[in-house]
């Protein structure tokens, strides 16, 4: 039987394969050269939907796009420290369900980081839109990221307090 560690370092493999399965997948359908960061590419889906191909060589939503060196040193030493906090964080409390939340947080991170890493920019290819209102562009670690971040937040308001009430009533 797989450990809950073991499996804990599957699902953070899988969520960042996945990622960069998806946005290799989009770099040579669109046949986009990589070695030039200013391709952007829209190719509508129905309605709601676009893969709209930008880089962002900024922060989250694109943030501070002109400071590209300073942006990526900065981003890529937070995200390391945010993943080894989780790691410790959730083998220290040692539950399968925050065990999924932070794999989902931390193989997104690593998608994206490895992103930073190959081409000084994330690769955003998702556009939501409802008529003239567009969401922020996004990639598979973005919502694997926020996807963890909300799992975590119901965990701790919901679960936690549980958990606090049956230590009481021993």
């Amino acid at each position: 039987m797989v450990s809950n560690i073991k499996r804990f370092i599957l699902f953070i493999f899988l969520f960042a394969v996945v990622d960069q399965i998806t946005k290799l997948f989009v770099i040579y359908y669109f046949e986009i050269d990589v070695d030039r960061l200013n391709s952007t590419i829209l190719f509508p889906i129905n309605e709601y939907l676009n893969l709209y191909v930008i880089w962002n060589k900024g922060f989250a939503f694109g943030l501070f796009q002109n400071d590209i060196n300073l942006v990526n040193n900065i981003y890529m030493i937070l995200i390391l420290i945010v993943i080894i906090i989780l790691c410790i964080y959730a083998i220290q409390i040692n539950r399968k369900a925050y065990y999924f939340s932070f794999s989902l947080i931390i193989g997104g991170a690593i998608g994206n980081l490895i992103d930073r890493f190959s081409y000084n920019a994330v690769l955003d290819f998702i556009d939501l839109h409802y008529n003239n209102f567009h969401w922020y562009v996004f990639n598979i670690a973005d919502i694997t990221i926020t996807a963890g971040c909300i799992l975590t937040i119901i965990l701790e308001l919901f679960f936690k307090e549980k958990e606090n009430q049956n230590e009481i009533d021993k």
